[in-house]
């Protein structure tokens, strides 16, 4: 049977001893999982990653962070009052972890809605800082996307607890299923202010609070929001995207050479720019696109 709950209005699923040590999500599990992104466009999956992977990557991450911070170069998400910075992964052999970069059990879950060898086109983080000020609920893509089908899976990984106090993400249940660019405002950033007043109605938003080993599989067409870090600690989070075998995109993912052959990448198709050792991955690039190509 299914191992769910529904906390904070979005569906919870505790992976079972069995799952952990097949690596395979139960039908009942599965099945759970898809309905969520239908119906709510975000699902959580607990248990899913090893915690001293974490461990290991807040670590060496969280100091890396506070360098980026310092520097005025530095992308700001949606502006400085934020707090919230981007900063790539540890590229470095042994700060590359499998159940992180290619989750199995979120790749069984994002096959379910897109079809088989989904492509690993990104690979990045943000990090929030302790901050005031909050980021406009929006959408990643500023093109007109597909319409009526899921094109992209976030799989947002946090290094640590995650509640709201700390900064965990504001996200919008049910907002991909009507959602397109139109809702974005031409003079604000995000989504157009009537459009959050009516919806807000509907279905409030809500900042669901995750333990260290959990991820959320997040529909990309779901109106999201950072909120502000309230704590000293900076509080960082993995983000991975994969996309259906059709999607036509130039994006990919940079990795060290170091570490070729030794990632358990199951069914995930990576598209990679293979870069010597010693790459310097906190350069700040901050130049994705994930438009459709003709």
């Amino acid at each position: 049977m299914a191992t769910t709950t529904v906390q904070d209005d979005i569906t919870t699923i505790h992976l079972t001893p069995y799952e952990l040590s097949t690596k395979t999500l139960t039908s009942h599990n599965l099945q759970a999982a898809i309905t969520a992104l239908h119906n709510d466009g975000i699902v959580i999956l607990n248990n899913a990653i090893d915690t001293t992977h974490l461990d290991k990557l807040n670590a060496r991450m969280v100091s890396e962070a506070q360098t980026l911070y310092a520097k005025s170069t530095t992308h700001r998400n949606f502006g400085p009052l934020t707090g919230n910075i981007q900063q790539e992964p540890v590229l470095e052999d042994g700060y590359i972890f499998s159940d992180v970069i290619a989750n199995t059990f979120a790749t069984q879950v994002v096959e379910c809605m897109v079809g088989p060898g989904p492509a690993l086109r990104f690979h990045s983080a943000n990090t929030a800082f302790k901050a005031t000020g909050r980021q406009p609920p929006h959408i990643d893509v500023h093109f007109d996307f597909p319409r009526g089908v899921p094109f992209g899976y976030c799989v947002n990984i946090n290094l640590v607890d995650t509640s709201p106090l700390n900064g965990a993400t504001e996200v919008w249940p049910g907002t991909h299923l009507s959602t397109s660019i139109d809702d974005v405002s031409e003079t604000e950033p995000g989504i157009r202010e009537e459009l959050l007043e009516e919806r807000r109605k509907i279905r409030p938003p809500v900042q669901p609070s995750l333990p260290k080993g959990s991820l959320i599989i997040r529909d990309f067409r779901l109106w999201h929001a950072g909120r502000p870090n309230q704590t000293d600690e900076p509080r960082v989070m993995i983000v991975t995207v994969l996309f259906p075998k059709w999607y036509r995109s130039n994006l990919e993912i940079v990795l060290p050479m170091s570490v070729r052959g030794k990632i358990d990448w199951g069914s995930v198709d990576p598209k990679i720019k293979w870069v010597p050792d010693g790459y310097d991955y906190l350069q700040g690039a901050h130049d994705h696109d994930f438009v459709l190509l003709p």
